[in-house]
């Protein structure tokens, strides 16, 4: 009897586990090679969605990003693509107000069309993966009805579907005089790296020491708490500055680590803004602090 009473207790604690497992939603987290895989279906998002309304759009794949959103009567749109590393006038941003709304009624249609609010609230994770595999959708609805569908692994979305968003928003970039390349798009582009940018005095902070560095046409000098520690021509390559000196024993340069290291900074990559990257070398190579320009 005794046993008995034992085994109703056990088989009691089993199913309030499982209804506080159940309550919880889909929420698994595995090992695997390379990584813990997170598998979530967020709770609130129904795939059945009544509302035709979008207030506001997100799409952020591998080659390019785009968003909308509704302020009134004004349409607010962001797009961001093509090739930030090369300067073949392929790298595009834009960010602009639209008074048409015509984009909204052909998302839904793409929407509809492709059936994305399937699996609406499906997010997918695999730890350690590179960037760019994956991609993520965002809706909201004026019934406040959402669709959200992520995966760092693989697109949640079709192809089809993918490259109809793309031509939505480059009719749209189009119809307001902009379009989608370098010289079509209305917000200044510093990500390669050019000479014309990277002149004048840069200043930051690195391990509790101040940095100085000056660019003058192709020479660089960079001060560490206001000693000189390096003053040498540069080039640029890959999108990094680089020292002009080779490495012992290499007759032509193919990549920028055929060149010698700057003593204090190792490189600096550009960014989107006024302000450069800069790797600094202290027993080896450590994270990097952002250097603003002044003046």
């Amino acid at each position: 009897m005794k046993k008995i009473h034992i085994l109703i207790v056990l088989i009691c604690l089993l199913v309030i586990y499982l209804l506080i497992m159940f309550s919880k939603g889909d929420d698994t987290v595995m090992e695997v090679d390379g990584g813990v895989v997170k598998n979530h279906r967020l709770k609130g998002y129904n795939e059945k969605i009544n509302s035709t309304e979008i207030i506001s759009f997100e799409y952020i794949g591998s080659s390019f990003s785009v968003s909308c959103e509704l302020n009134g009567d004004i349409l607010h749109v962001k797009s961001k693509g093509g090739n930030s590393t090369e300067r073949d006038g392929t790298y595009f941003v834009l960010d602009y107000d639209s008074k048409s709304h015509d984009i909204l009624n052909k998302l839904q249609d793409v929407i509809v069309k492709y059936k994305i609010n399937k699996n609406n609230g499906y997010e997918y994770e695999v730890a350690g993966l590179p960037s760019g595999l994956g991609d993520t959708i965002s809706v909201l609805y004026k019934s406040n009805e959402k669709i959200w569908k992520y995966s760092n692994q693989s697109p949640t979305i079709s192809d089809e579907a993918v490259k109809e968003i793309y031509d939505i928003f480059h009719e749209c970039a189009l119809d307001n005089s902009y379009d989608f390349t370098s010289a079509g798009s209305n917000v200044l582009l510093y990500d390669d790296a050019t000479k014309d940018y990277l002149q004048g005095t840069w200043k930051g902070s690195h391990f509790g020491k101040k940095y100085t560095i000056i660019f003058a046409g192709d020479n660089v000098k960079i001060y560490e708490d206001d000693k000189l520690t390096d003053d040498t021509n540069y080039v640029i390559i890959d999108g990094s500055v680089v020292s002009c000196e080779l490495k012992d024993g290499v007759q032509l340069a193919n990549t920028r680590h055929d060149y010698k290291e700057f003593s204090v900074i190792s490189t600096i990559s550009k960014k989107n803004s006024f302000t450069i990257v800069a790797y600094f070398m202290k027993d080896g190579y450590s994270t990097c602090d952002l250097l603003k320009q002044e003046g």
